[in-house]
């Protein structure tokens, strides 16, 4: 009785997702990655199939100052992930906090909720103001 138990906790938390998720986002994969990168800024680190970006290390007070990053005790990054095989997307907003320990290494210590939310509105009017501003005949393929 005590598996099935530990099974079904292991099921429900195995199921939940990090940080904030926009669902069924608009727009095409190319104007959604450039609405996000004039959030984030230009990305860290971008996967093979640009759906997968991370931002520059930044401090509470939002400074990215790479030489200060690499000393100071404690910095965050955002890990943005675009979901989904064709739209509508859903776009996955993580914060990660790292702190740096005694040998000079950092760790990941928490996920800031609060910070990705804030950040997955500044996405959400990034992704509007991207969506009026598109010049439809441009965007239209034939084929």
């Amino acid at each position: 009785m005590k598996r099935v138990i530990l099974l079904f906790f292991y099921i429900l938390t195995g199921c939940q997702t990090q940080g904030v998720v926009l669902r069924d986002t608009p727009l095409n994969i190319s104007e959604t990655r450039k609405a996000i990168a004039s959030v984030i800024g230009q990305p860290r680190a971008t996967s093979e199939n640009g759906r997968e970006m991370v931002s520059k290390y930044y401090d509470r007070k939002g400074t990215k100052d790479e030489e200060q990053m690499k000393t100071v005790r404690e910095r965050f990054s955002t890990h943005i992930t675009i979901l989904g095989d064709r739209r509508p997307y859903d776009i996955q907003i993580e914060v990660v906090v790292e702190i740096r320990d005694h040998d000079g290494k950092y760790q990941v210590v928490e996920r800031d909720e609060a910070r990705a939310q804030a950040i997955s509105i500044e996405i959400q009017k990034a992704l509007v103001q991207s969506r009026d501003n598109r010049n439809l005949i441009d965007d239209f393929r034939a084929y």
